[in-house]
């Protein structure tokens, strides 16, 4: 076997569906080149039985995306925006790759120490709340620093003491900010307005907040884990720029 690219975090039962998903931690080692994230390692929550690109057309995303209204499926039929996700190249070839047997199969301990000192980014495509909580509170214990994200909040099933310091709440609307908030949640809000509130930062990665900064040099958005503002940042998917709603003056 050549030397692996990453490890098999998980395989087993979507907590979402129930159906067969599978967690690959990569880039373990070598740099990202993802120019806004900047270099975190990576993890990929995908469906362990179909491709990702078939899965994202059928709708079987479900699994590792839950209602999040960005799945593609979803997206076609509101009008809100797609998942920015393109599953076609780094997605698919990490499909392929688990497919080929390219990641080894590690006990949760293995895997935390070898992110011992790094920083890791909980879901790079994927809801992390499709794998238990406990896996990511594992692969997190000895690591410098964590980003996060998730859309399962809005599950009645989501247990906000055992995430909220792991993940930021995906919030598409002022109202969904405020209710994850009360739930104890920092929040991760993207709008397609100049709607910045009190309480929120644009994000310092991003075009209107400057590209400042990374991801993995920011870090904010490491759930309660961070004591910081949420953040808001504009629509950046395909077609975003037909969105998005510039401000007017009279």
């Amino acid at each position: 076997m050549k030397k692996p690219l990453g490890y098999i975090a998980f395989e087993g039962r979507s907590q979402i569906d129930g159906r067969p998903v599978v967690v690959i931690i990569n880039k373990i080692t070598s740099a990202s080149k993802n120019e806004k994230t900047g270099d975190l390692v990576q993890s990929f929550i995908i469906r362990a039985d179909i491709d990702p690109v078939t899965a994202q057309a059928n709708g079987q995303d479900i699994s590792i995306c839950g209602q999040c209204e960005h799945r593609p499926s979803l997206a076609r039929e509101s009008g809100a925006a797609p998942c920015y996700v393109n599953t076609g190249k780094s997605v698919f070839q990490v499909y392929k790759a688990y497919k080929r047997g390219r990641y080894a199969k590690a006990d949760r301990e293995t895997i935390a120490q070898a992110l011992a000192g790094k920083r890791l980014r909980l879901g790079t495509y994927g809801d992390p709340a499709a794998a238990p909580v406990e896996l990511w509170q594992q692969l997190t214990k000895y690591t410098a620093a964590h980003v996060g994200y998730s859309h399962q909040w809005q599950n009645p099933r989501f247990d906000f003491d055992q995430w909220r310091a792991l993940v930021m709440a995906s919030a598409d609307t002022q109202d969904q900010a405020a209710l994850a908030n009360l739930h104890g949640m920092r929040v991760f809000r993207v709008t397609t307005a100049n709607d910045k509130q009190a309480g929120e930062i644009s994000c310092p990665a991003s075009a209107e907040g400057g590209r400042r900064t990374t991801c993995a040099s920011c870090l904010l958005c490491g759930g309660t884990s961070k004591a910081a503002r949420d953040i808001v940042i504009r629509d950046h998917a395909r077609g975003h720029n037909r969105r998005f709603i510039p401000i007017t003056t009279a």
